[in-house]
């Protein structure tokens, strides 16, 4: 009877004593070391490959019936497939899955009769009779060139001549900005580098993005004019207080930005009004510390919903 082998024995990772002071308190983090913001110390990708080797090594057993369930998972998912058209100016925009491929696309087809007013019964016409589709941009194509691939934003300018999308191809949700022509995907001046996926068009010249500092906290707002070098761009807003974090968004009118302000129990929030950009950011409402704000715009009003104890 031959001997059963012996399971392997999992990797142990090193021990580093590093000291970190905070409020006079000092504590020891043996495994800081592994902490790697560059994904590229060959120390620690070594060690995070013999972890995989070693979970590979344990679960070689099951492998058959993992594959078995990850095929009846995708034998449930309808993958041609899109998503419910949104309307919007003349086109209906949607973004389109395709049968054994990992990643969307992004499309939009004509209305064909742009002039009809808007209806919750609007129906996207298909087929060979209706206005063609035209795809974007194809993340599938686009993922080819890197091991990791996501879009976390993907925003039309307001005339829909161009396309802002946010790309991260490290997998530190850390991204860039590319700005194309909506039509031929061609570059419209140079990439941001170093942003959040957070953005939003400041009418069809500018765009408005949220930075992080060292602690990844999104802590400063920017405005970026088309074609200008982001060294030039100006900062809309910083907070200073690491308790607080940045959000961004646009009314639905489009002619808001909204940028708040927000911590475990307060949010406060600036406008930015998109016709009068160079007036900057002016406050809507206070930071009181235990009011939590929401607002958006309509007509002549902005609309404040307002939560507190």
């Amino acid at each position: 009877m031959g001997s059963r082998s012996q399971p392997p024995s999992p990797p142990l990772a090193e021990k580093v004593k590093h000291e970190m002071e905070l409020f006079g308190d000092v504590r020891v983090d043996n495994y800081y070391w592994l902490r790697d913001d560059s994904r590229k110390n060959p120390k620690v990708i070594s060690y995070l490959q013999q972890e995989n080797a070693y979970t590979e090594a344990m679960m070689s057993g099951t492998k058959k019936f993992e594959d078995e369930i990850y095929a009846e998972i995708r034998g449930r998912i309808k993958e041609d497939d899109i998503s419910a058209p949104l309307r919007k100016g003349p086109y209906y925009y949607y973004s389109r899955t395709l049968e054994g491929k990992e990643y969307v696309q992004y499309c939009r087809r004509p209305i064909p009769n742009r002039d009809a007013p808007s209806s919750v019964h609007d129906t996207m016409p298909t087929g060979p009779d209706a206005p063609p589709e035209h795809v974007i941009l194809d993340e599938n194509v686009k993922a080819q060139e890197h091991g990791f691939y996501r879009i976390g934003a993907f925003k039309v300018s307001p005339n829909h001549k161009m396309v802002a999308y946010a790309e991260d191809t490290k997998g530190d949700e850390i991204y860039t900005v590319y700005v194309i022509d909506a039509e031929t995907q061609a570059p419209i001046g140079k990439p941001l580098v170093g942003v959040t996926s957070n953005l939003q068009w400041a009418g069809n010249d500018a765009l408005v993005y949220i930075t992080m500092d060292e602690i990844l906290r999104p802590d400063k707002a920017w405005l970026h004019k088309l074609g200008a070098d982001q060294s030039n761009d100006s900062c809309l807003y910083h907070e200073k207080d690491d308790m607080f974090s940045l959000g961004l968004e646009a009314s639905e009118s489009e002619k808001f930005l909204f940028i708040a302000s927000e911590s475990k129990i307060t949010r406060f929030v600036f406008y930015l009004e998109v016709s009068k950009l160079e007036e900057g950011l002016k406050v809507l409402t206070p930071r009181i510390i235990g009011i939590d704000t929401s607002v958006s715009h309509r007509g002549n009003h902005f609309f404040i919903q307002r939560r507190s104890d």
